[in-house]
């Protein structure tokens, strides 16, 4: 008789796990208070309030909210500086808008390897992939784990380079203490409606450095500027990326309850690597010891087929999911693979034949994920995930006659 639900067998659990986003009578009442002022763009007091608010939440000088995670990084690349032909140094393991918002810029993105089972992009390799031509450098947080600042920041000091820290998954998350977002010369976030923080859309650029503000400041706001900026002869240009007042009210109000649901993410993030850390066959990824809070946009792991005697981590999944626990991974494909980087661009055609990004490669095929509304279960749920890997782990064999 089969003891794996895939298989006919009882499910570990057949109760769903928290849905996103989730609701709070104070969203709404934000909301009516917009519309009975009849202040719901320009001029109206949410956005900058909740501009300033999230800079400090983060650890930076200043906010400025737009449309989209995607405008975000495209305005802090190009108040960077990068002009069109300019390279962008980045990691091949991130969703698209990453790369998306460097050919926005009109420049060239230059794609090196992540570090061993790590998920994020590796220092070691940034250096050897610096050219004349190279403006800046792009480290994503993926998941909400952060990537290694410190060494980053040295090789772009030593160069002269400019880092745009893509945060998109990472409110919350803290290196050695401080916010994420804080630490390059610009960080941007992404309020999508998956998003720990989210308004269905927007985003933000945290900067730290005053003229860089008032530089990005006028390319989200049709090149107007601050009152105080000085621009000298200088005609600003922008485009409008800015945020609606619905936003930033909803925002305002979901950011009192981001710290608590950022530690209790956190917390049960440290019960997986415990406890999948005793299942041969499941390599947890923790943070590294600097970064003090994980944004845990949601939990990555890597699966290791030969521990589970040959099945392939697709037929793994199925099983999870048909105990109930709903498994996945993040990316499949290294961005340099991209169709849509395959075309003729600006007149120039980029070539990736060439790229060799090996451990990309490997956790493409390899990595595991959770999503964070998951990770906002209780104990109990939690503890279900670990009963079903550790189930199908001692019952593997029921799994080895299906295609791998």
């Amino acid at each position: 008789m089969a003891t794996l639900a895939i298989n006919g067998g009882e499910p570990v659990r057949t109760a769903g796990f928290p849905t996103w986003p989730t609701f709070d009578p104070a969203d709404l009442e934000a909301f009516e208070t917009i519309y009975e002022s009849g202040q719901w763009g320009v001029g109206g007091t949410r956005v900058p309030e909740f501009a300033q608010q999230f800079a400090k939440f983060q650890g930076a000088n200043y906010g400025i909210c737009v449309n989209s995670g995607t405008s975000a990084l495209y305005i802090a690349l190009k108040a960077a500086g990068v002009c069109p032909g300019d390279e962008v140094i980045t990691t091949p393991y991130t969703f698209q808008a990453t790369v998306v918002a460097i050919l926005m810029a009109h420049a060239v993105p230059v794609f090196v390897d992540t570090a061993t089972d790590s998920f994020l992009l590796d220092p070691s390799k940034v250096e050897a992939a610096i050219t004349e031509k190279t403006k800046a450098i792009l480290p994503v947080h993926i998941a909400g784990y952060p990537a290694d600042m410190d060494a980053l920041i040295d090789i772009a000091n030593r160069h002269n380079l400019k880092i745009v820290e893509d945060c998109a998954q990472a409110h919350g998350a803290e290196w050695r203490g401080r916010g994420v977002g804080s630490w390059g010369h610009f960080g941007c976030f992404s309020f999508q409606s998956s998003k720990n923080l989210c308004a269905g859309e927007g985003g933000i650029v945290l900067i730290n450095d005053r003229e860089l503000y008032e530089r990005a400041y006028a390319l989200h706001n049709c090149g107007r500027t601050l009152p105080d900026a000085e621009f000298g002869e200088a005609e600003p240009f922008g485009g409008n990326f800015r945020m609606t007042e619905w936003q930033a009210g909803l925002l305002l109000s979901r950011l009192t309850r981001l710290e608590a649901e950022t530690n209790y993410r956190h917390k049960n993030m440290r019960w997986l690597d415990g406890w999948f850390g005793e299942i041969p066959g499941i390599k947890v990824t923790p943070l590294d010891p600097r970064a003090t809070r994980g944004g845990c946009h949601g939990y990555k792991a890597i699966f290791d087929s030969e521990e589970f005697e040959g099945i392939s981590r697709e037929t793994f999944l199925r099983a999870m999911r048909a105990e109930g626990i709903p498994m996945g991974y993040w990316y499949t494909t290294p961005m340099y693979r991209a169709t849509f980087l395959a075309s003729n661009l600006f007149g120039q055609d980029l070539n990736y034949d060439g790229v060799q990004c090996p451990e990309t490669e490997k956790i493409c095929q390899t990595g595991l994920s959770l999503s964070q509304n998951v990770l906002m279960a209780s104990e109990e749920d939690i503890e279900d995930i670990i009963k079903a890997a550790i189930k199908i782990r001692r019952n593997v064999a029921e799994l080895k006659s299906e295609t791998s």
